[in-house]
């Protein structure tokens, strides 16, 4: 029995919602460092700034707007990711080798296009709630207003280009590492357990072998630290040209102006903020999304067979539902 389309949305929205909660002052932070007005500002730094300027209250700038529409495209990206996992799985070769591993990198591409398909609700909000954390606008409606009247519908999807050129690896990291790093951890946990077993031949009593709560923690954690740090240039872009739009043409005219005026360097601004953001943020919301499933799984089912059900599939099966996320 597996979890419903619906139930792995509502678990993708819900863990969503709870991680951005949880790191959004982090988030806010980082914005500033990678935008012209924080350039060159610490952690610290930033922080007095928008204490100084917002008061505490700014820590929390945009929140509102960016919970809702990342929750809806957190369902939308979880959605999509489980479906295309189904869909790859039923289609792997029966060499079990070549399965293996068309399964490990089609976890990437069904993530890619995850997040291409979360996208166009993901981009209004995370405009609007990059614009409240720099000051640029004071409510959600007023911006709305402001946005439609002086850049148009399109407007909303200034920096859109930065986004995917951004999320689209992080998502293609995030998801496939969580669950290769699951299976690879899996099958490290299987030949210890197979050497202790060898070396004990008179145990009758052999535990069962299984990822738990703690490993989707731990594997999590490390899949955010990795995808924040490695995107971070994408970032960087992307909030330039989403709080400074007008300076630049496009994505690679403000990647070229960023590194002509800073350096190379200056690409990685921010990089420890993000990294600080996304390693607890990745540890909340994708652990969190797995017990998500597995209680409405548990519920609707009755309660009854999933008593003591193990922490996650982590690569006990193939990719049927229990590999990440995801987000």
């Amino acid at each position: 029995m597996e979890n419903t389309g619906f139930e792995m949305a509502i678990a993708g929205a819900v863990a969503t919602m709870i991680g951005d909660i949880c790191m959004h002052p982090v988030d806010c932070i980082k914005t500033l460092q990678q935008s012209n007005a924080g350039a060159g500002l610490s952690m610290l730094g930033a922080s007095k700034q928008i204490l100084s300027t917002q008061g505490f209250g700014g820590f929390y700038a945009g929140l509102g707007t960016y919970v809702l529409s990342d929750g809806f495209a957190g369902s939308i990206k979880f959605f999509t990711y489980e479906a295309l996992k189904k869909v790859i799985s039923s289609n792997l070769p029966s060499d079990p080798e070549k399965a293996e591993s068309r399964e490990r990198w089609g976890l990437f591409v069904a993530a890619g296009a995850a997040f291409i398909a979360s996208s166009v609700v993901l981009v209004p909000g995370e405009l609007i709630k990059q614009r409240l954390q720099m000051g640029q606008i004071t409510t959600v409606t007023s911006g709305i207003t402001k946005i439609m009247k002086e850049e148009g519908p399109l407007g909303f999807f200034a920096g859109y280009a930065g986004v995917c050129a951004r999320d689209v690896p992080y998502t293609m990291l995030e998801l496939g590492l969580y669950d290769n790093f699951k299976t690879l951890y899996l099958k490290m946990k299987l030949r210890k357990s197979a050497a202790s077993s060898s070396s004990s031949p008179k145990s009758k009593t052999t535990l069962p072998v299984k990822i738990t709560q703690y490993d989707e923690i731990v594997c999590a954690a490390f899949t955010g630290g990795i995808t924040g740090w490695f995107t971070n240039p994408m970032d960087v872009v992307k909030t330039k040209l989403m709080t400074d739009s007008s300076l630049y043409t496009g994505f690679i005219d403000a990647g070229v102006k960023q590194v002509g005026a800073s350096g190379v360097g200056s690409l990685f601004n921010g990089g420890a903020a993000r990294v600080a953001w996304l390693m607890p943020f990745t540890a909340i919301y994708l652990p969190v999304y797995e017990v998500l499933k597995r209680r409405m799984l548990d519920a609707r089912m009755g309660g009854g067979e999933m008593k003591g059900i193990r922490g996650g599939d982590g690569g006990g099966r193939r990719m049927g539902g229990g590999g990440v996320c995801y987000f």
